[in-house]
Formats: C-alpha cells, sequence, structure tokens
C-alpha cells in the first residue's frame, strides 16, 4: 500500500515539474523577448519560437534526468524546505550549463558543415538568466500545490490508510514515528495494542498515540476502526504472539506489515540483498558509496584547493603571528582516526604552548585550558585553527562535512564505553558537521554528538552537505565557549 501510494505521488511528482518547467520555459520565452524591459538586438530580432521549442525537449530531459540522479523521485519524497530549494537550485544551475553546452557545441559543430546542416540558433543569456529565477520558483509553488491539496484530502477522511501497530516498545515507537511523518501519503496511526500496556495508555510518539488495548482485542479492532494495515512490532521472544496475530489477520482483507527484531542490533540502516534467491539482510549500511561517494570526493577536491588557493594569505598572516607569540613551530601534527577506522595525521594551528602533553599525556582540552595561547583561544573561537584541515582534504584523508576525528587513544576508550561508536567510521571524518552547526564541540557529551553523527550518516545528500555548509558559514565557525 505505501509503495503504490508513493509510486502514485512519485508519478504526481514528475508529472508537477513537467508542467513547472514548460510554464517556466515558455514564460522565460515570452518575457525576455516580449516584454520590452530588456530592448532586442534590432540586428539579429526576435528569434523564432519553433527555435525554442525544439530545444524544450532538451531541457525537460535533462532537469528530469539531474532530479533522478539527485533521488528526487526515489528516496524521500517530502524534504525540509531548505533542502528542497537546494536541490532545485543546483537542478537548474547543471540544468542550464549542461544544455547550453551541448547547444554550444553542436553550434561550433555545425559551422563546418554544409549550408543546410548549419545551425543559426543560439540561445539568448538573458531568456537563461530569467528561466533560471522563474523554473526554481514555479517548481516549488507547483510542488507546494500538490501538498496543500493532498493535505485537504487526508483531512476530509478521503482515501485514509488506517494503521494499527502491535506492541509498544521501541521497536513499535519507532515504526509509529516514522508513519507519522507519511502523514502527506494519507497513513494515519490508529494505536497500538499491547498486552503490557493499559487500554488508553498514551504513548510519547509525536503527539502522542494511544494504546487500544491487549492483543486479543485485534479482530475488534479491524472492524471498528477500519484498519488497512498492520504491523507487528514484537520481539521474537513473543513468537507465539506473532502467530496468533496472524491467525486473526487472515480473516481481514488487511496488509501485514512484520518487522524483524533488528533495531537493538541497528544505528544506520539495514537492506535487503539478493544471494541466488536467498534473502540477506545488511546491517548498518550507509547510503554514502558508489556514484555519491564519487560526487562528494570530487566536490571535496575542487573545494578545498580553491578555498587553499584563497585563503593563503591568511595562512601566512596567521604563520607569522603564531611565530612571533609564542615558542615553537607554527603547525600541530597529530594522529587521527578516520574511515574505517584507519590512521591518519591531522593539520592544524598551533593554539597550544610547546610539549602541551608532556606531563598530563593524551588529554581533551577544557573551556578555560590554560595550556590555549593568547593567539590560539582567539584561532579557535573562529575555527581559523581549523584551515590547515584542507590540505587533509585535497589528499583524501578527510571530507569538508563529517563526523570529527577523535585521536586513537581516545577512540580505543570510546569503543570500550559507547555502544556502537565505531560506526562513525564509516564515513570520513569531517572538518565541519552536523553536531559542530548545532555547538556540539569537543567538550560537549560525546553521546549527543553521537547522534548527530548518526543522523547525518543515516540521512546524507548533497542537499544536506550544502545545509551543512551554509549553517558553518552563518554560525558555525564560532565557538560559543571560548
Amino acid at each position: 500500500m505505501m509503495a503504490e501510494k508513493r509510486l502514485r505521488l512519485m508519478g504526481l511528482f514528475i508529472l508537477s515539474d513537467s508542467l513547472a518547467i514548460l510554464v517556466s520555459y515558455f514564460y522565460s520565452y515570452l518575457f525576455r523577448f516580449y516584454a520590452y524591459i530588456v530592448p532586442v538586438d534590432p540586428a539579429r530580432g526576435i528569434p523564432p519560437l519553433r527555435s525554442y521549442i525544439a530545444v524544450f525537449p532538451l531541457f525537460l530531459a535533462v532537469h528530469l534526468g539531474v532530479f533522478y540522479l539527485q533521488g528526487f523521485y526515489k528516496s524521500k519524497l517530502r524534504r525540509a524546505r531548505i533542502d528542497d530549494f537546494l536541490y532545485v537550485t543546483l537542478n537548474a544551475f547543471l540544468t542550464i550549463l549542461v544544455s547550453f553546452s551541448i547547444l554550444n557545441y553542436l553550434y561550433n559543430y555545425s559551422q563546418g558543415q554544409a549550408p543546410i546542416y548549419r545551425m543559426t540558433f543560439k540561445l539568448s543569456h538573458g531568456f537563461l538568466a530569467v528561466y533560471f529565477v522563474s523554473v526554481l520558483f514555479v517548481i516549488l509553488i507547483f510542488r507546494n500545490q500538490i501538498y496543500f491539496f493532498m493535505k485537504r484530502r487526508y483531512s476530509r477522511g478521503l482515501n485514509l490508510t488506517n494503521v494499527v501497530i502491535i506492541g509498544a516498545g521501541e521497536m513499535g515507537k519507532m515504526i509509529a514515528q516514522k508513519l507519522q511523518t507519511f502523514k502527506d501519503l494519507g497513513f494515519r496511526v490508529q494505536g497500538f495494542l499491547d498486552d503490557e500496556r493499559r487500554a488508553g495508555e498514551t504513548i510519547d510518539v509525536d503527539g502522542g498515540v494511544k494504546v487500544l488495548g491487549p492483543l486479543a482485542e485485534l479482530g475488534a479492532v479491524v472492524e471498528e476502526y477500519g484498519i488497512s494495515e498492520v504491523y507487528v512490532a514484537l520481539d521474537f521472544e513473543r513468537y507465539s504472539k506473532i502467530l496468533e496475530t496472524f491467525q486473526v489477520v487472515t480473516k481481514y482483507p488487511v496488509n501485514v506489515r512484520l518487522v524483524p527484531d533488528l533495531f537493538q542490533l541497528l544505528t544506520l540502516r539495514a537492506n535487503i540483498q539478493d544471494l541466488d534467491g536467498f534473502p540477506v539482510i545488511t546491517i548498518d549500511d550507509v547510503p554514502l558509496k558508489g556514484g555519491r561517494q564519487l560526487v562528494k570526493r570530487a566536490t571535496d577536491t575542487v573545494v578545498s584547493a580553491l578555498l587553499l588557493i584563497l585563503l593563503s594569505p591568511v595562512i601566512l598572516i596567521v604563520a607569522l603571528l603564531i611565530k612571533l607569540t609564542s615558542r615553537g613551530p607554527v603547525f600541530y601534527h597529530q594522529e587521527r582516526v578516520g574511515l574505517d577506522g584507519r590512521s591518519f595525521v591531522i593539520h592544524k594551528f598551533r593554539t597550544m604552548v610547546c610539549d602541551a602533553e608532556k606531563e598530563s599525556g593524551p588529554v581533551m582540552s577544557e573551556r578555560d585550558d590554560p595550556r590555549i595561547t593568547r593567539l590560539g583561544r582567539f584561532l579557535r573561537k573562529y575555527s581559523i585553527d581549523e584551515v590547515p584541515q584542507l590540505v587533509n582534504v585535497l589528499l583524501g584523508h578527510m571530507s569538508l562535512i563529517g563526523p570529527r576525528p577523535e585521536r586513537p587513544s581516545f577512540v580505543l576508550d570510546f569503543r570500550e564505553k559507547i555502544p556502537k561508536y565505531m560506526l562513525r567510521h564509516k564515513v570520513k571524518s569531517g572538518i565541519t558537521g552536523w553536531a559542530q552547526v548545532h555547538n556540539l564541540r569537543q567538550d560537549t557529551s560525546i553521546e549527543k554528538r553521537l547522534e548527530y553523527d548518526f543522523y547525518y550518516i543515516q540521512n546524507w545528500s548533497f542537499g544536506l552537505d550544502i545545509k551543512i555548509l551554509w549553517m558553518t558559514l552563518r554560525k558555525g565557525f564560532i565557538d560559543k565557549n571560548m
């Protein structure tokens, strides 16, 4: 049922996006050449509409292709508004770049051909500028209209999918929380059935979901609430109860979903793969692999190289200030643990006195650590000491975005004390991350930082990286604890 609704909604979004692209494209043509805001070159005149009609399929195909590669139609159908805005902005930019490059190549190539095959048409730069702005806003407006009409439809009780969850434990609550995010698809969690909870008790899940009664009342609940989906979220210790549930639901035209007892093992995500007809469940898989990993690495390489060039005067000035204000080297090199638990040497500007750990050994810095120099405190406050790590990013030891790397001695300690700690090493460490932009730095709870790291790994997308970069530029460089 959920797969069918998602497929239907995906088709609706593709249709909506196609219509938005069509409207934006021809609006941009009319605005550019007939609005008389920017005069048309008399020597060239107004290009014929048929030329732009001929080019439109290319724009449409590139738009939808880029959306597909972005996962716009196959992962989360509903994102935060900022994520939608970033995805559509990137899509519009790439579409214009690719389409313009293809048409320019064909134009230049055709100039050496016979006159009958020679292209005389080139896209107007003014048209592309208007199109970039218009397609961005029209796509977002059309999508918001879909959400608006869906909400109105489901608020009237039309085509709702009523769900009951068997088991109000941790698994059951997690399933309820997930289903609440699909309200736009018409899913309504009517309640839980659980032998260990009293009827009427409210479970703390996104506004509260009530326990409707014990498992024995499943048949009555299915009839009373018009249940379409039954989610069985019981641990395998209550195997007999699972069998009883199956015996009851076979008497009703409902869909049964069995949630495996894997949540106590999982932190990231699981997927089912086929091994010659034998289903194999992969535990704690990460979305950042394959083509996505290549895109992230390409972005890291280009951005870190550009930043090193742009910031070279700053690096030189800071190096001179460190040398003038304290005894010792300019840079501080330290072993850290990164991807797959492999060690690498991180580079930073030195912010402490020389031999700061000579007597104490490896210890984390504190808020008013006396070992930090006067200049070092300033560098740490504005994260300037992290700039040399761009070299680590360029060399492939780190990424721009990811969990912050820790020292080997701390990692050995954390992995023994904190369950699943090592899962954060399934992606490259980063200069900044989801925890850092929420002001969770080294002197805050490692468990809380780990929670944010896992969220980043589970929900990685190019849009999320852009969002973290933006938040870092806006507020993430300043350490409020310094």
